[in-house]
């Protein structure tokens, strides 16, 4: 399964040739868009082995979602997040099924911003921001994990690499602007770059709530480990997006 936003799809055209790709709508910048992608889901397959939540984004000047969230944590977490919890009821049905969550090596370097994750537009860093939803990934990912035992769902977290792709096109960070021009020849290619993902679907050797990288287990930031923290974000994230308490 594909999932696009509207304005990517004369880039997907040229992968229409195989009857195996179905595509399907989907906005994570919206609770509308996540609501009615998931009931379609729902009601059109009776199965769902494999979720994983790769999306992600870094914008270079203060937006919010239509629902008003800081756009970054709003598509890279609470997207997501909220995309799970709704798709949830069929991938424990479709047991034993995965939940790979796609973050990155740099939630090493970030905290979460409290009192709600919002980074206020007058405080605004690119680079704070996409950090900070990177933790956010791998703390959901152990979170849910812990959630789900004895469920069937295995729950993981991935750094995939520096993949040359077009991410980060939008950065305005001076700083971070030089980094990557002198870092880009070192880049992964895409193909490189979908190994730990694909490992963490395919191996019979990974762990519920393991944080992987370089197709290998990782320890994560020790701030993932603070069960007050994880619980913290799992309550205010469902607070921001309105849903029960669930995930288990």
């Amino acid at each position: 399964m594909f999932i696009y936003k509207p304005t990517n799809m004369s880039k997907l055209e040229n992968l229409l040739v195989t009857k195996r790709l179905i595509i399907e709508e989907l906005d994570l910048a919206s609770i509308d868009s996540i609501k009615k992608f998931s009931s379609r889901i729902i009601s059109k397959y009776t199965r769902l082995d494999f979720l994983i939540n790769n999306a992600g984004l870094i914008v270079g000047k203060y937006e919010k979602t239509v629902d008003g969230f800081e756009m970054t944590m709003g598509v890279n977490h609470l997207g997501h997040f909220l995309l799970t919890e709704l798709l949830l009821p069929l991938l424990k049905r479709s047991a034993p099924s995965r939940i790979i969550i796609v973050s990155s090596v740099v939630h090493y370097a970030a905290r979460l911003n409290k009192p709600d994750l919002q980074l206020p537009e007058h405080e605004y860093s690119e680079v704070k921001a996409y950090n900070q939803s990177k933790l956010a990934n791998v703390m959901h990912a152990v979170e849910l994990s812990e959630r789900l035992q004895n469920s069937g769902v295995t729950v993981v977290s991935v750094h995939p690499g520096v993949v040359k792709t077009e991410f980060g096109r939008d950065i305005k960070c001076t700083g971070m602007k030089v980094l990557i021009t002198l870092t880009k020849p070192f880049y992964i290619g895409p193909w490189k770059g979908a190994q730990t993902t694909l490992y963490t679907v395919l191996s019979d050797k990974i762990v519920t709530g393991g944080y992987y990288s370089n197709c290998a287990f990782k320890e994560a930031s020790s701030k993932v480990k603070n069960e007050k923290e994880r619980k913290w974000l799992w309550d205010k994230s469902c607070e921001l997006l309105g849903i029960q308490n669930r995930g288990s």
